[in-house]
């Protein structure tokens, strides 16, 4: 009997040192971009629109401090997949004086009309100075300054020179 409890006891621990390597083994897979981004290079904004049952457009498009942008097109956009791009330095401005004139960090986190059962839904997160925020929009008439920093937001991402490969961010060049 004390060997049958010997050999399920050393099972036991064999199974649990395979499950283990199994799982680092799992991490190893390839890393998107964003997660190759340095942590000194933090998210500045990024905006995601998300399905409707209309032709509503479903993307993400992120913006970090220095500038490096990257967006991924899922559904009705002009860009599907993964895109990448920098902001110039006038452009980098511009964006963190919109993120504090429109005072999105003291925004509330939620602006949603639960009765709305398909309306046009984004998040917005930023991060200028305090910890990451998280907007919920899906609301027939958000507040004046989400309106506003959004359509001057995706302006600015409709200008941008976009490449599928990443390129070099500015701390690199």
């Amino acid at each position: 009997m004390r060997a049958l409890f010997v050999f399920a006891a050393g099972a036991v621990l064999l199974l649990s040192v395979m499950s283990c390597k199994s799982q680092k083994a799992a991490s190893k897979e390839p890393a998107t971009v964003s997660s190759q981004v340095e942590k000194k290079d933090s998210l500045l904004i990024k905006i995601k629109r998300e399905a409707c049952f209309g032709r509503c457009p479903q993307y993400y498009a992120t913006v970090y401090k220095t500038g490096f942008v990257e967006y991924y097109g899922e559904m009705n956009v002009k860009k599907v997949g993964q895109w990448y791009a920098h902001l110039t330095n006038e452009q980098l401005t511009y964006l963190f004086d919109a993120i504090r004139q429109n005072k999105l960090e003291s925004m509330d986190s939620v602006y949603v009309n639960p009765y709305l059962a398909d309306y046009p839904a984004f998040a917005l997160w930023v991060s200028v100075k305090g910890p990451r925020k998280k907007i919920a929009i899906s609301h027939e008439s958000p507040p004046v300054e989400i309106q506003e920093f959004t359509q001057l937001f995706e302006e600015l991402l409709d200008r941008l020179q976009w490449d599928q490969r990443p390129k070099a961010r500015r701390d690199e060049e």
